[in-house]
């Protein structure tokens, strides 16, 4: 089989283009019925969408994980998860073409490796991120989701600091961004001997992640313009909440926003960061803030009901109105750790396609600890709970880590020359060392490490979003 990728831009945006060519005698066929679910609660019906025929490329001897193709003798085509989705939503029989499969790439992580903690709480990690200068472009350009508070609004503050950063500050509204962008600058002037050298350097822009269309718009905005730092940051959950939140384009709002944004925007504006490449001398990269929640193992974990995608039932039974993308009974908690379950699920998939592209891009995810003060991230937990645990995390148990720690955590994994040469590792924030925090690379869950499970994550998204992205091949 032979296979010919090429990738071109448009002056709408970034589309990839597949060109195929297929061994006859290796195609099979699948077809598949589903009906639509319906709904046992009052929960008003919102209208489903309707997803086009679309193909990726696989050549393949067995049958790929993410599709269960099933041979036919005739050399037909299979269907798309896209029509799977279609199927649950209006019923019907339609066949299309899936093809997929490449070889197993994993992170470069040996359990009895020794690792150096690094402190969270001192500026020696700052000072051993010395910016070099590029040898092409002034300035390296970062671009941070939710930097409008936590830990992004500190990481943010910290490459604004060094003024050898363009800092794009992508927040859910023009308001909010702009409104960091002023407490930035003044945090920095306050400071003794602070001061920000080029104000244009931190640039506002409105990027809704619960809003596909707000996606594309803010990726377009860019044009081809490098992107050295992708930090996916921004997060959202709703701890107690009995209702299901959520986006506007209908998925459930912690999974919407936390990992279905942020996987459109990254394959958006992949060509960005790819570009970054011929002008810097160092490696983009792409950093995901994830959480020890995501492994059940973990104690925060292990409090209620663990992280764990299944057999991706929600979707096949639900289409875009799924709760849980396992198909049990809704838990926001749940759904917030299964959001970064994928976060990390789609780090190791995105990690995996870049590396059979030769590509510069690295990709890394971490854990920056229980954050409960100086961030937005509980405000739609019910106060009181929030409060009592807050006291209890930060003044009984002291196992809280603040902002401020959180962004050290954030500038260590984007600029932290210890990974240059690294990608697809996971870092967690843990208790333990002279402060009270150790920072360290550490194996994430199992489950997150399942490369057959991150494969099918990541076509069940291109289905949600309606947007198929191929293997990359390097700029």
């Amino acid at each position: 089989m032979t296979t010919t990728m090429t990738s071109t831009k448009s002056a709408t945006k970034t589309t990839m283009t597949k060109t195929i060519t297929l061994n006859e005698n290796k195609q099979r066929r699948r077809q598949i019925s589903r009906t639509t679910k319906k709904s046992n609660n009052n929960r008003q019906q919102r209208r489903r969408r309707i997803y086009s025929t679309s193909s990726v490329a696989m050549n393949s001897n067995k049958n790929d994980a993410n599709s269960t193709i099933d041979d036919d003798e005739d050399g037909s085509v299979m269907i798309s998860k896209r029509e799977i989705l279609l199927k649950s939503s209006i019923g019907g029989f339609i066949s299309s073409s899936l093809f997929f499969n490449a070889r197993e790439v994993q992170a470069d992580v040996d359990e009895d490796d020794e690792r150096t903690p690094i402190n969270t709480r001192t500026d020696e990690r700052e000072q051993k991120m010395s910016i070099m200068p590029d040898m092409m472009r002034d300035k390296r350009t970062v671009l941070i989701t939710g930097s409008n508070s936590g830990i992004g609004f500190a990481a943010a503050k910290k490459f604004a600091k060094t003024n050898e950063f363009k800092v794009i500050l992508a927040c859910r509204t023009l308001d909010k961004a702009k409104k960091a962008k002023n407490e930035i600058i003044k945090a920095i002037e306050d400071e003794e001997g602070g001061f920000v050298k080029d104000k244009s350097l931190l640039v506002e822009a409105e990027c809704d992640l619960g809003d596909l269309t707000s996606i594309k718009t803010f990726a377009e905005s860019l044009g081809d313009e490098p992107i050295d730092l992708l930090c996916l940051n921004a997060g959202v959950q709703f701890a107690g909440s009995k209702e299901v939140n959520r986006t506007k384009d209908g998925f459930e709002q912690s999974m919407g926003v936390d990992h279905l944004g942020h996987f459109l925007l990254t394959n958006l504006l992949l060509p960005n960061v790819e570009s970054a490449a011929k002008s810097s001398t160092k490696k983009p990269r792409i950093v995901i803030t994830a959480s020890e929640v995501h492994d059940p193992e973990s104690p925060g974990g292990k409090v209620g009901r663990g992280a764990g995608l299944g057999n991706f039932e929600g979707i096949k039974d639900a289409g875009v109105d799924f709760d849980l993308m396992d198909g049990s009974e809704f838990d926001a908690d749940k759904a917030y750790k299964d959001s970064k379950l994928a976060n990390i699920l789609f780090a190791n998939e995105l990690n995996r396609r870049l590396r059979l592209a030769d590509s510069q891009i690295n990709v890394v995810s971490f854990g920056p600890g229980l954050i409960t003060r100086g961030s937005n991230f509980f405000q739609h937990t019910n106060p009181l709970f929030v409060k009592v645990f807050d006291f209890a995390a930060n003044d009984l148990f002291h196992v809280a880590e603040t902002v401020d720690g959180g962004g050290n955590c954030l500038l260590f994994m984007a600029l932290s020359p210890d990974l240059e040469n690294k990608s697809g590792i996971y870092y967690n924030n843990d208790l333990g060392g002279e402060t009270g925090h150790t920072f360290h690379e550490t194996l994430s869950s199992k489950e997150s490490r399942n490369l057959d499970e991150a494969r099918e994550l990541w076509t069940w998204s291109e289905a949600l979003v309606n947007q198929e992205f191929g293997v990359y091949r390097a700029l």
